[in-house]
C-alpha cells in the first residue's frame, strides 16, 4: 500500500508539473491575420511580452491560467455580448501599454505594427 501511495504521488506531481511547464511556454511569434480586410497582419512578438509581462491573464483577461486563447475567440469584428469589437480591444490594450512604455521604443502608430 505504501509503494502504491508513493507511486501515485509520483505520478500525480509529474503530471501537475508538466501542465505547469506546458502554460507557461509561448510561441515565439502571432501573426494576427484577422485584419487583413483593412490593414496588413501585424506580427506579434508574443514570447517577448509573455517574458516581460510574466502574466498571461494581463491580456487574456478572461481565459483560465494554460487555457488562453487568440483575441478574437471572443473579439469579432463587431461587439458582442460584453466583448468589445476587436479593433478597439487590440488598440485599447496594445497602444495603452505601448503609450505607457518608459523607453518609448514601444510602437504607437499604425504602420509600427500594421507593415506595408
Amino acid at each position: 500500500m505504501k509503494k502504491f501511495a508513493t507511486l501515485l504521488a509520483v505520478v500525480m506531481v509529474t503530471v501537475f508539473s508538466a501542465g505547469i511547464l506546458v502554460a507557461g511556454t509561448a510561441p515565439e511569434k502571432a501573426t494576427i491575420n484577422e485584419v487583413q480586410k483593412v490593414k496588413s497582419p501585424v506580427v506579434f512578438p508574443h514570447k517577448a511580452h509573455a517574458d516581460r509581462i510574466k502574466n498571461c491573464q494581463e491580456c487574456h483577461h478572461k481565459d483560465a491560467p494554460g487555457k488562453e486563447q487568440k483575441c478574437f475567440a471572443c473579439h469579432k469584428a463587431t461587439k458582442t455580448g460584453d466583448a468589445v469589437a476587436q479593433k478597439d480591444a487590440m488598440h485599447t490594450k496594445c497602444k495603452g501599454c505601448h503609450s505607457k512604455d518608459a523607453t518609448k521604443k514601444a510602437p504607437t502608430k499604425c504602420n509600427d505594427c500594421h507593415k506595408k
